[in-house]
């Protein structure tokens, strides 16, 4: 019995140094993730055609064109017009006024506005631009244009360019 004894002590203790644990030390903490959304805007006017003006009409020539903006989401900006190639005398970027021009240097006055009553002049500067706040995808803004009636106009293909500025 002894024998036995002693060969099943042997076998116990030597199964028991096989099966010992080893567990292994763990720590834990967070890695910090950052990111910094830009401002950023992009513009895309499109083109303003007052079509056919008639010089001795009692009526004014009206006209508008889509402002198209592309901005970071909520971000805040503002659009301003410039005052045009060929301003008039005492236009100013507060107070703009816009000609068109012919080939052969003829003008005729015409005026951008903010809204349809066309009666907030769109201008170049802080308080004459318009702000508005930025919205997922595309920003539409309409400019209102319009050539008085009864102005004195010579026969032929008027334009004009104004720049288009985003300040954000």
């Amino acid at each position: 019995n002894t024998i036995k004894l002693a060969i099943a002590a042997g076998v116990l203790i030597g199964s028991a140094s096989l099966n010992t644990a080893v567990h292994a030390a763990t720590t834990t903490d967070n890695l910090i993730v950052l990111a910094n959304v830009e401002m950023t805007c992009t513009v895309a006017p499109r083109t303003l055609n007052f079509a056919t003006y008639d010089p001795t009409s009692n009526t004014d020539n009206d006209a508008s064109a889509v402002i198209t903006s592309t901005c970071t989401h909520g971000g805040s900006a503002k659009i301003t017009l410039a005052q045009g190639a060929a301003p008039d005398t005492g236009s100013s970027d507060a107070d703009p006024r816009r000609q068109l021009i012919s080939g052969t240097g003829d003008l005729l006055a015409y005026s951008l506005y903010q809204n349809s009553d066309r009666n907030v002049v769109w201008g170049n500067t802080a308080d004459t631009g318009l702000g508005f706040t930025a919205v997922g995808g595309d920003n539409t803004t309409v400019v209102f244009g319009r050539i008085e009636s009864g102005l004195a106009a010579t026969s032929g293909s008027y334009s004009d360019s104004v720049s288009v500025t985003i300040t954000y």
